[in-house]
């Protein structure tokens, strides 16, 4: 009750700042609240990259004696026990799992509830997306994925294995050198998104601009701490829960921490809703999801460099990035797509669903769509379960 009660105090907040100054609520959830629901994952990068940081004697003599090599080479180069290097994978397998199964069931499950939600507070069949928003954020969304898949990639190990076979290892390493990339990348987002923020304010939700915008913002920030705090809390017991199963780091981190990692922006979409506020609820949902992959693993990559686990590249990151391309590419054609079936209907003399199939409209997902993604979820835990329980391939 506390955790839904400090998240609809930073909706209201924000909605209220965001009314006063003329921006967007979007521009808003996709940058302050955001970040600020993103601080489980945040965290967890700072905190296990300064731990493989510590883990081993040789790192500043190294940092000295080769600066290039450890910019652009991976952090096992300079670990020196295999107890070490174990340590070593098994951080960068939690924090990574956890980050990107969070994108995942946010993508997914939490956004099916959202958009499934939208519809039924308002009476209505479907949800219907503005292009704006789809060009300005999903679209990114996608992109930012599909940089963090190309760069964990161990293009060597593929390439080789393409050409003469032997055994794959697709999971790289993330480099100081990528960490730059991505940091930088989100660096270049945010002063895009404030330099667009003087597009005509969407008047959404109940709430009035806010008479007191400093003091509204410090209460809406101290709340957000507050959100952050209890699923932190829950955080620590599921990994007290879990720490004896014997399953991978990245298992771990996608099947449970990433699912509470989630809450945050969960229950902050949801109370957006309550309150009819959509921008709120869709920007929280997607900033996230960008800002996860470019400045928690971007920062984590910067202060330690990370082993990507082969999963994470050969599954997870995959699906997600296919999930987002797949359901852009409908939402946009989805009235082609309509009017093609409707054709095909009709010889069949089924011209009542050919009028369903005519009525069709881009940017629209039904909530029978919403249940699909939500269904989506399940199918993508299956899977990673069944098939891709191991994160390292042994030598």
């Amino acid at each position: 009750m506390f955790l839904v009660y400090a998240a609809e105090i930073v909706v209201s907040r924000m909605q209220r700042v965001a009314k006063y100054y003329g921006v967007s609520e979007v521009v808003i959830a996709m940058t302050i609240v955001s970040i600020g629901t993103s601080l489980p994952e945040l965290s967890l990068h700072l905190v296990g990259s300064v731990n493989i940081l510590l883990s081993d004697g040789n790192l500043f003599p190294y940092i000295f004696s080769q600066p290039i090599s450890f910019l652009l080479d991976g952090f096992q180069v300079v670990l020196s026990s295999p107890e070490s290097v174990k340590g070593f994978q098994d951080v960068s397998a939690t924090v990574l799992g956890s980050n990107i199964g969070s994108d995942v069931v946010q993508q997914t499950l939490v956004l099916g509830l959202v958009i499934f939600s939208s519809a039924l507070l308002a009476d209505k069949h479907s949800f219907n997306f503005s292009r704006k928003f789809l060009i300005r954020d999903y679209a990114p969304m996608m992109g930012t994925t599909l940089m963090t898949l190309i760069l964990a990639l161990n293009w060597p190990n593929i390439i080789n294995f393409l050409f003469n076979g032997g055994q794959l290892a697709a999971g790289g390493t993330l480099t100081r050198l990528d960490g730059l990339v991505l940091v930088g990348s989100f660096v270049a987002y945010i002063f895009y998104l404030y330099t667009t923020r003087k597009e005509e304010l969407a008047e959404q939700g109940s709430s009035d601009p806010s008479t007191r915008p400093r003091i509204d913002f410090a209460v809406g920030i101290l709340a957000m701490f507050a959100v952050i705090g209890s699923a932190e809390i829950f955080l620590e017991v599921v990994e007290m829960a879990i720490a004896q199963t014997g399953l991978s780091g990245s298992m771990i981190g996608v099947a449970s921490v990433g699912v509470v990692s989630a809450f945050p922006e969960m229950i902050t979409a949801i109370s957006g809703l309550r309150q009819g506020s959509e921008g709120i609820s869709l920007g929280t949902l997607i900033g996230s999801n960008i800002t996860n992959p470019l400045l928690a693993i971007g920062a984590g990559s910067l202060i330690s460099t990370y082993a990507v686990p082969g999963p994470l590249v050969l599954w997870d990151l995959p699906v997600e990035t296919a999930t987002a391309g797949i359901l852009l590419t409908y939402m946009f054609s989805k009235d082609a797509i309509g009017d093609h079936l409707a054709v095909i209907a009709r010889k069949f003399g089924m011209d009542g669903l050919a009028e369903r199939f005519e009525a069709m409209e881009n940017r629209v997902i039904s909530i029978a769509g919403a249940f699909l993604l939500i269904l989506l979820y399940f199918v993508y835990l299956y899977v990673r379960f069944k098939y891709f329980q191991y994160d390292f391939v042994e030598a």
